[in-house]
């Protein structure tokens, strides 16, 4: 790991308790964890890879993952990546933003922000002069992100969920992108743009790596033989599913299978 910027609460202004701005070499991985505050990670060079609750979301320039406190997750990069890191307060602060988090921001979310990123050179030329203007600056800097994210899923939240919603109650079919469109009452555009931002992924990678987590599940908790899981999620036969699953996870499900039990 190579740190370019490091600041932690003695020098920024609540509830911003430590600000990095750093680059992690290439096979970069961190097992999973949590913590007990709300985290942010905005790449700004390279993809990293968020693994959170069975789903693989792959950030890339311009795109942020908000982790709010206790949100298991994982990390990893093959090639490398940059980030500006903000970590907040435990405790909830005068101004009131980590209140504001609290209530709007209870999941974990990945947006695209690349249109905000001349943010990062702002804050990294105000750095070198640490005065107490610059900490305030910093500081609004850093709001305006927050609040610019906040504002954002006001109006997405409740379509990310029902987009979940559907998806995984038709896991069986061979769901398609003008269907889910018509389901959700949008576009296909829209669904594109918001599924990136979300998600980080097209929307049958989304849909694929939703198929993928629920036959893991039912290889390791079900008794279900290979045959009956292919049937479960809509392939035309078990060939069909291994070759599908070898695509993705780079081994086939007996193996998936000995692996986990072992």
């Amino acid at each position: 790991m190579t740190v370019l910027r490091f600041f932690q609460n003695n020098r920024l202004v609540a509830p911003y308790n430590h600000l990095n701005l750093l680059s992690r070499d290439k096979d970069y991985f961190l097992a999973e964890h949590d913590h007990p505050f709300y985290q942010l990670i905005w790449v700004t060079k390279g993809t990293l890879h968020v693994f959170h609750n069975g789903t693989e979301h792959r950030l890339k320039r311009g795109q942020l993952c908000i982790i709010p406190p206790g949100e298991l997750h994982s990390l990893a990069s093959e090639g490398g990546y940059e980030q500006l890191g903000i970590d907040l307060n435990q405790t909830c602060d005068e101004r009131g933003i980590v209140s504001m988090l609290e209530k709007q921001v209870k999941h974990f979310v990945v947006l695209d922000r690349s249109d905000m990123l001349s943010v990062i050179v702002e804050v990294d030329e105000m750095v070198d002069h640490f005065t107490i203007l610059a900490k305030l600056q910093i500081a609004r800097l850093l709001d305006s992100i927050l609040l610019s994210c906040v504002q954002m899923l006001d109006s997405d939240t409740s379509f990310r969920s029902q987009m979940l919603i559907l998806m995984n109650m038709r896991l069986s079919e061979n769901l398609t992108l003008n269907e889910l469109s018509e389901q959700l009452s949008v576009s296909t555009s829209t669904l594109k743009r918001i599924t990136n931002r979300e998600f980080g992924c097209s929307v049958i990678g989304l849909f694929h790596q939703l198929k993928i987590n629920k036959a893991c599940s039912l290889i390791i908790n079900s008794k279900l033989s290979m045959t009956q899981i292919a049937e479960t999620l809509g392939f035309f036969d078990q060939a069909h599913f291994s070759r599908f699953f070898k695509q993705k996870m780079k081994m086939t499900p007996v193996q998936f299978k000995k692996t986990n039990a072992l």
